[in-house]
């Protein structure tokens, strides 16, 4: 299987992931069991430019990260919406330094938007409360000093890390130990060592 790669920069695709986040879905018609056309129905409103965005992969982008080697492109305020709604994001091979600014949260919420007021409440949210599934893989320049400490919060549905060909170690960095709701870590070719 051939997977296209999105020719768009990171902005834009945040930008439409974002938008189509922010839109009111559409009510599905109620399935009535005389009604022929009721999956007809459905399946016209479920078009591509309707359906919420839940997998990024930004894999092997690295000159898009440059200068500064972090996950800040990502993290600006108004690309939230689409970052709470993502099942897996893929980082894979993208130059970074450190994932600093994720733990952040809800703090990055825009400061003088006409919502601020109203958003006090989404403050403490972690940004991918969704997030099942992160890779983070060949991004050699990723030690343990590279995740902020509240690395765990932001991601409290995680279930796999895939972090092959970073440089963690000696130990399990505590960050990842942190996250409770892991079921798989991939962490071979890091610098781990047994205790």
């Amino acid at each position: 299987m051939f997977v296209k790669k999105d020719l768009r920069k990171i902005p834009e695709i945040l930008a439409d992931a974002t938008s189509r986040a922010s839109r009111v879905p559409l009510a599905p018609p109620k399935n009535d069991c005389n009604n022929d056309d009721a999956e007809t129905k459905t399946n016209a409103n479920n078009d591509e430019s309707n359906t919420t965005i839940t997998e990024l992969s930004f894999a092997r982008r690295a000159p898009e990260f440059l200068p500064s080697k972090t996950v800040s492109l990502l993290l600006q305020p108004h690309f939230l919406p689409a970052l709470r709604n993502l099942l897996r994001l893929s980082l894979y091979d993208c130059g970074l330094e450190t994932l600093a600014g994720i733990e952040s949260g809800g703090q990055l919420h825009d400061k003088g938007g006409a919502d601020s007021e109203n958003d006090n409440t989404n403050k403490n949210e972690p940004i991918f409360p969704n997030l099942q599934q992160l890779d983070i893989g060949r991004n050699p320049q990723i030690t343990n000093a590279s995740l902020p400490s509240t690395f765990s919060a932001q991601f409290p549905s995680l279930l796999e890390v895939w972090c092959d060909d970073c440089s963690f170690g000696p130990q399990i960095p505590e960050e990842l130990l942190n996250i409770h709701t892991l079921h798989v870590v991939r962490m071979t070719k890091n610098k781990l060592r047994n205790s």
